[in-house]
């Protein structure tokens, strides 16, 4: 752990800018003093704050799976286009000439609840406007933050956009997910757990990430913050040894996106084991990445992904053509293999029976990871090369590797890295 301290407080130090840090409880609020210009902001409330008091609220906010019901946030000015463009994090949208028609529907049902309006600086009216309106209705911790928006922007915190307010869940297509898990979590839950987790000084229990991918070449090369390498296809031989003992700690499975069946077979078997605070997260860490989220690696942890594999050397003479990464098929020298002579290949689909028969690439053979591994010493490449394939380059990565270690001998060894779609009719496509 010692080569990895300086990195980890590196990292801890950026996340605390990039998620806020600095939380502090609250008693109420405490009142600030404002300049305020009476031509501009001729009713100001009696209760206003600062930036030092409002940034505590945002990170508790941001650090609970679910929103707090003895705060909130709320932003005064229009959704379109102020709020939708840029708005302090966990902040709703409740616009001040809006107020009467939708407090009903955004503000909390308890009356003792600490509210916080804010809108476009010292010069508008509306937040004074929406927290007379408040205490109106009867709401007794009621307060501005007369700076607002501005400030926030000035001093260098994040924001959030429209995307960032509420996530829906992904529609996951039957044919890649035959049995999706029951209970399913967007990344607006992930986020926060994985912020708390690299923050604390002190490891978190009550709630563990799982990357179901191969560990590589997968978990390896990138993964979410504090998740935990569990491979579905070691499951069973692992289990014990990673899953933690009290089986009401959360669980929450993802893997290589909403294609990727890993993670839900994963969780439906965690289940199984009685474990009762199951779900999945099935975007998983390609919409991490794609948010622009940092990944960990193999190496410990870092703030960006480890380096790309150097490309594997130029295939020999008679051999296939290799993509640019250890292992790989070039995906259209495949492509155009599979049209010209698919029999010159040991084409074997490392997916489930279950994906396998919902539609393949016709001569393929089925066979799992475990089933292969079970099966090693029956292979060769005397006569023709192998290659693996899946839906994602996951599982087909994970059979390349264990032949890689088990059977080095085999040279002609490869997998195809790449989302693949199949049809009932046997047509397939690398997107």
């Amino acid at each position: 752990m010692r080569k990895y301290a300086t990195p980890m407080r590196l990292i801890i130090s950026a996340l605390a800018v990039l998620f806020l840090a600095g939380c502090a409880s609250h008693h109420g609020p405490r009142t600030a003093t404002y300049d305020l210009d009476p031509t501009q902001v001729p009713e100001p409330f009696h209760t206003l704050v600062d930036i030092e008091f409002v940034k505590p609220l945002v990170f508790e906010a941001m650090l609970r799976t679910e929103p707090p019901t003895d705060t909130m946030i709320i932003d005064s000015r229009p959704k379109q286009p102020r709020y939708d463009v840029g708005h302090i994090p966990t902040a709703v949208s409740l616009p001040d000439s809006q107020f009467d028609s939708r407090a009903a529907e955004v503000l909390p049902s308890d009356k003792n609840a600490l509210l916080v309006f804010y809108c476009g600086g010292l010069h508008c009216p509306l937040s004074h406007q929406s927290a007379w309106k408040a205490e109106a209705l009867g709401y007794t911790n009621v307060a501005v933050y007369p700076a607002g928006d501005p400030e926030w922007v000035k001093m260098g915190y994040k924001i959030w956009t429209v995307r960032d307010v509420r996530t829906p869940l992904p529609e996951l297509d039957p044919t890649q997910v035959p049995e999706p898990f029951h209970t399913l979590v967007t990344i607006d839950t992930v986020r926060p757990i994985v912020a708390r987790a690299v923050l604390s000084a002190t490891p978190v229990t009550d709630v563990m990430i799982i990357d179901s991918r191969p560990k590589q070449p997968r978990y390896d090369v990138g993964h979410i913050p504090t998740a935990v390498s569990l491979p579905d296809s070691q499951f069973d031989r692992m289990a014990a040894e990673v899953l933690p003992a009290d089986k009401n700690t959360k669980l929450i499975f993802y893997c290589g996106g909403t294609h990727c069946p890993l993670s839900h077979q994963s969780a439906w078997k965690a289940e199984a084991l009685g474990y009762t605070n199951v779900a999945v997260y099935p975007a998983g860490d390609p919409e991490w990445v794609e948010r622009g989220y940092v990944v960990w690696t193999a190496d410990g942890p870092h703030m960006t992904a480890a380096a790309p594999a150097a490309p594997k050397a130029p295939a020999e003479e008679g051999t296939l053509k290799a993509g640019s990464a250890e292992g790989t098929i070039d995906n259209d020298f495949f492509v155009q293999l599979m049209q010209d002579n698919p029999e010159s290949i040991q084409l074997i689909d490392v997916r489930s029976q279950a994906e396998y028969a919902a539609g393949h690439i016709p001569g393929s053979l089925n066979m799992t990871v475990n089933e292969l591994e079970d099966q090693i010493d029956a292979f060769s490449t005397d006569e023709k090369p192998i290659v693996f394939i899946c839906s994602t380059g996951a599982r087909s990565g994970e059979a390349y590797y264990l032949f890689h270690f088990m059977r080095p001998e085999l040279k002609d060894v490869y997998y195809v890295d790449a989302n693949v779609s199949y049809t009932p009719t046997g047509e397939f496509r690398i997107n």
